[in-house]
């Protein structure tokens, strides 16, 4: 080599089929050891960047631009190595695999003996079988879990003694906070009872903690508003079962409705609790949340009047919808009404026999849906 020629010498171009063997060869090592070409991105394998270089031909076969024999290359190591379900469950169901390896699957019995992720994922996985690919189908075959298993799947139970009484009780554990892991159980207690509205935090429905899987949906909607300052992705999912099942005020407003509105259609009698209630609502009437008004004008309370009107027995109510809708508009004469404070009846009004309770309004069919920003909170 001469001066002359070490000026002009430039580096050797590596081809795109070199380049291509090679990663190809370093997937074929990482498949021959592993089983599988679900990589993340960021893996390396012997110093190459195995997982960048899988991504750009997974790119490449979602644009077309990957050769069809490149890709029976691939489809030899892996036949999942480009799932269209996305990455990240595959990863996952390799990594559960792993987990339980050796372990017998009981589905029916909560997948009792295995880490609690891996119990997490199978329940979930066994929640929503139905709506899985076909692909996930078979690879959860492949673990052992038929179509009967999964839909014989339920949460493991314990007992639980509580501190103060004593007093033992089976829970479920090693359940699934995902919003796919309850969605199913929150849309069959919604169709049982006609919304959401009903649930307690100690709630549950065929052995799933309703309750405390919506307590946590909700907690995830604020974090996620108050972070990006949009909605939550998944409220329309929710919203869609119950429109208030994250309401503006405090959730217990709403078991104190729909004990009310219980007894409002049914024609029964309010028991001592729900006159308490609905006094309370009239007294705070001017600090209710607009929403809140509305649905206190289903129950025929269309503000602060006098407590007397609700002590008698509710006329039989026909057609009265159970979800939250919304109440009529309010008459100028109602409007009036929620602006002033209530006035004290006169001796002769308290003398008279109680009137009757009327019949309300039907009700619109439009749901009326919660407000993003924050009201004031009233039990």
């Amino acid at each position: 080599m001469t001066t002359a020629s070490s000026c002009t010498a430039r580096p050797r171009r590596v081809t795109q089929q070199a380049s291509f063997d090679t990663g190809l060869a370093h997937a074929r090592s990482y498949a021959a050891r592993h089983g599988h070409l679900a990589v993340p991105r960021s893996a390396n394998h012997h110093g190459y960047q195995l997982g960048t270089w899988l991504a750009h031909q997974r790119k490449r076969a979602a644009n077309g631009r990957l050769p069809h024999r490149r890709a029976e290359a691939l489809d030899v190591l892996d036949s999942w190595w480009n799932p269209s379900w996305g990455l990240p469950w595959q990863i996952t169901y390799h990594v559960v695999r792993n987990e339980i390896h050796g372990h017998a699957l009981h589905a029916a019995a909560g997948f009792p003996g295995l880490p609690p992720a891996a119990t997490r994922w199978l329940l979930t996985q066994c929640i929503n079988y139905d709506d899985l690919h076909a692909g996930q189908q078979e690879l959860l075959t492949g673990l052992g879990i038929t179509p009967q298993d999964a839909h014989a799947a339920r949460p493991q139970q314990e007992t639980r003694t509580r501190r103060r009484t004593g007093a033992s009780r089976s829970r479920p554990t090693s359940v699934s906070s995902s919003i796919d892991g309850g969605l199913p159980y929150a849309r069959s207690y919604a169709h049982t009872h006609g919304g959401l509205g009903t649930a307690h935090y100690t709630t549950e429905h065929d052995g799933f903690p309703l309750g405390w899987w919506l307590y946590e949906q909700r907690k995830r909607a604020v974090a996620h508003l108050r972070r990006t300052g949009r909605p939550w992705p998944h409220d329309t999912r929710l919203t869609a079962l119950d429109p208030w099942w994250n309401p503006p005020w405090r959730v217990s407003w709403n078991h104190s409705y729909h004990q009310a509105h219980t007894h409002h259609t049914a024609g029964h009698a309010f028991p001592g609790t729900t006159t308490k209630w609905i006094r309370n609502q009239q007294h705070a009437w001017n600090q209710l949340h607009p929403h809140q008004q509305h649905l206190l004008t289903t129950l025929g309370i269309p503000g602060p009047t006098p407590l007397i009107s609700y002590n008698s027995r509710p006329t039989k109510l026909t057609g009265q919808p159970i979800e939250l809708t919304n109440g009529p508009t309010a008459t100028p004469k109602q409007e009036h009404h929620s602006s002033q404070t209530p006035s004290t009846p006169s001796p002769q009004a308290t003398s008279s026999p109680p009137p009757t309770h009327s019949t309300p309004p039907a009700p619109t069919s439009q749901l009326i849906r919660p407000a993003q920003h924050p009201g004031h909170r009233s039990d």
